[in-house]
């Protein structure tokens, strides 16, 4: 009914909102601080702001939006903003071109060198045309050059789908092109004295990073990145799991979206470039065992009850065109191994990119999200273990009040002084809300000044302490100065969220540290990977006891190291080999299993302080 309060969720930034029932998806934006296209002030005229209404609360179209939207864009839940009227708690999928609010995504990773060593090569060509003095067949004449390299003699093999392109562009061409292979297959063809180019992809929840390198030299051509597709399906990896799990059409529907995705980001690389497709001759991709299931379309059935298997944790070579990514060339798909069905492809790339296997010194190595993997190298005892947690989405800004993921608008640094307070938000906007690095900056100052106590109290009589309608919260930003009228805080259920969270990880590093008979005074390198690992202040997090304090360690925050190990497994088979043996190293640990961890879980939500201040 009309004035009763409801909840709204824009995907893909994660930004919540409690509106009146029957409020616009419009109006519900404005009031998150989201700035959603609308070229004609809301009145319908424009059709610019096209959204998808997901679940069941979808309104029915209006004459307005039937006179804009295909009958299959109304069937498939899209509506326009400034029409759609919400009467329950749903969730609201935004288009990048409705979008103006980006979430910032991680790209950047430390530039790794490695010894050039691609699978795909290239061949110039350059023949006479078939005559009747010279009828040898298209392909013929193509393995005949290719036989005439040096020390090459191959019984050279391709796709009909390879053929067929090679008898246009041949005649085309007037037979000058380049020819690339794989092994004995040509694969397919180019422009002549062109280079092949490779795509290495970071598969991640939120986000999907890519990077376009010349496989000859090793040059990053070009990086881009989209919010992930499936995010509009559910946040965490468990609705998607489920859904899939609903049936092939349900499956397909998944998998679909996200190689739409990539297939996206390809086009964009290529854009960036300015380089053909036909360039393009190989790609890598790293992401966690559920997402590359996700894709690959296999089933996730083990992924979602004990003992927890895989379908496969093996790398994958998979034809690019038999899993819904259409490109010129007939090439390969290559999946980097998981360690198993929590453990992904891409922490065993963040494991490569920063060669904690090979480390000279005991190494922790730590991605946090919403699954967190911590990987511990001790070279004494050759050990490599691995653990994984579900921390929850909280450093995401999942289940915070006024959490968001991180875009324009969202605190990322808290500081407190004697007699202020500031915050930083993302591109120096009004600030909206707290995506994860401000969360845990605002929990260790709010610790810092007494606000909280070690068992994450709030405290009555503390400035800006007060009673909320859930019990106390305490007043980070105040309406006059947010960017939507409103004031935003932090309130006791927060508090807790993030305590279970940070516990989770402080948990299972101390467990690593007790199995390997490991002191923290050892270890002598701290590697921080992953966005929110970029940028979290480290010295907050060790205050609130999510990361342990190392006396003697070097931090790397190392950005996206998932996405460096998958740019130095496509340029070199080396790297392809070496990541088959960190996953077949590796030992895991099933924390549950450990008779201690609960323990260890439960003493860990408390924050570190003072002797004197506990009971």
């Amino acid at each position: 009914m009309p004035g009763d309060s409801i909840t709204i969720t824009f995907q893909p930034v994660g930004t919540r909102v409690v509106v009146s029932a029957g409020s616009t998806v419009l109006e519900a934006g404005r009031e998150a601080g989201l700035i959603l296209a609308a070229n004609c002030g809301g009145n319908g005229l424009c059709g610019r702001c096209r959204v998808s209404v997901l679940g069941e609360n979808i309104p029915a179209a209006t004459e307005v939006e039937c006179s804009v939207l295909s009958r299959e864009e109304i069937d498939a839940g899209q509506r326009l903003a400034c029409r759609a009227r919400l009467p329950g708690d749903t969730a609201v999928h935004v288009p990048r071109t409705t979008l103006g609010n980006q979430q910032r995504l991680q790209l950047d990773g430390e530039k790794k060198n490695v010894r050039l060593d691609a699978c795909v090569r290239r061949h110039p060509i350059e023949a006479l045309a078939p005559s009747l003095d010279d009828s040898l067949s298209d392909f013929s004449r193509v393995a005949q050059i290719l036989n005439s390299e040096p020390g090459r003699q191959t019984r050279w093999h391709a796709s009909i789908r390879t053929i067929r392109r090679l008898s246009r562009l041949a005649r085309e061409s007037a037979w000058r092109f380049t020819v690339f292979s794989r092994g004995d297959e040509v694969i397919g063809f180019t422009g002549a004295g062109k280079h092949p180019l490779g795509v290495a992809v970071d598969l991640g929840c939120t986000k999907i990073a890519a990077y376009l390198l010349d496989l000859e030299n090793g040059d990053q051509l070009a990086a881009c990145g989209i919010p992930n597709p499936q995010i509009s399906y559910g946040e965490d990896l468990i609705s998607r799991l489920v859904l899939a799990r609903q049936g092939r059409e349900k499956s397909l529907e998944l998998a679909r979206a996200v190689q739409r995705g990539i297939t996206e980001l390809i086009e964009s690389l290529a854009d960036q470039a300015n380089v053909e497709l036909s360039q393009i001759a190989d790609i890598c991709i790293v992401g966690n065992t559920a997402m590359s299931h996700l894709l690959l379309e296999l089933p996730v059935d083990g992924l979602l009850a004990a003992p927890f298997i895989a379908a496969t944790a093996s790398a994958v070579d998979a034809r690019v065109r038999e899993i819904g990514i259409d490109l010129p060339n007939d090439i390969c798909m290559h999946v980097l191994p998981a360690i198993g069905a929590f453990v992904g492809a891409d922490h065993v790339a963040m494991i490569l990119a920063n060669g904690l296997h090979r480390s000279s010194h005991v190494a922790l190595g730590i991605d946090i999200g919403t699954n967190t993997e911590i990987v511990l190298h001790k070279p004494d005892r050759e050990l490599l273990l691995i653990a994984s947690c579900p921390s929850g989405p909280t450093f995401e800004g999942g289940h915070i009040r006024h959490g968001m993921r991180a875009a324009p608008g969202a605190i990322e640094r808290v500081l407190f002084t004697e007699d202020s307070l500031a915050v930083k938000t993302i591109d120096d906007l009004p600030p909206i809300g707290l995506c994860g690095s401000g969360v845990i900056d605002a929990i260790a100052q709010l610790r810092q000044t007494g606000a909280i106590d070690y068992r994450g109290h709030l405290q009555a009589g503390q400035p800006r302490v007060r009673q909320g309608e859930l019990g106390n919260e305490y007043v980070l930003v105040e309406a006059k100065d947010s960017g939507h009228g409103k004031d935003i805080v932090i309130t006791q259920q927060d508090i807790s969220e993030v305590q279970l969270a940070k516990a989770a990880v402080a948990a299972s590093i101390k467990t690593l540290l007790r199995l390997s008979n490991t002191r923290e005074e050892e270890i002598g390198e701290m590697v921080l990977a992953g966005a929110f690992g970029t940028y979290l202040d480290v010295d907050s997090s060790v205050a609130i006891g999510l990361l342990p304090k190392l006396p003697n360690a070097s931090c790397i925050q190392a950005g996206n190291s998932a996405g460096t190990g998958a740019k130095m497994a496509l340029v070199s088979r080396t790297m392809r080999d070496e990541a088959g043996q960190i996953a077949r190293r590796a030992v895991r640990i099933e924390l549950k299993q450990q008779k201690d961890f609960n323990r260890e879980l439960a003493l860990a939500t408390r924050f570190p302080g003072n002797e004197d201040e506990k009971e």
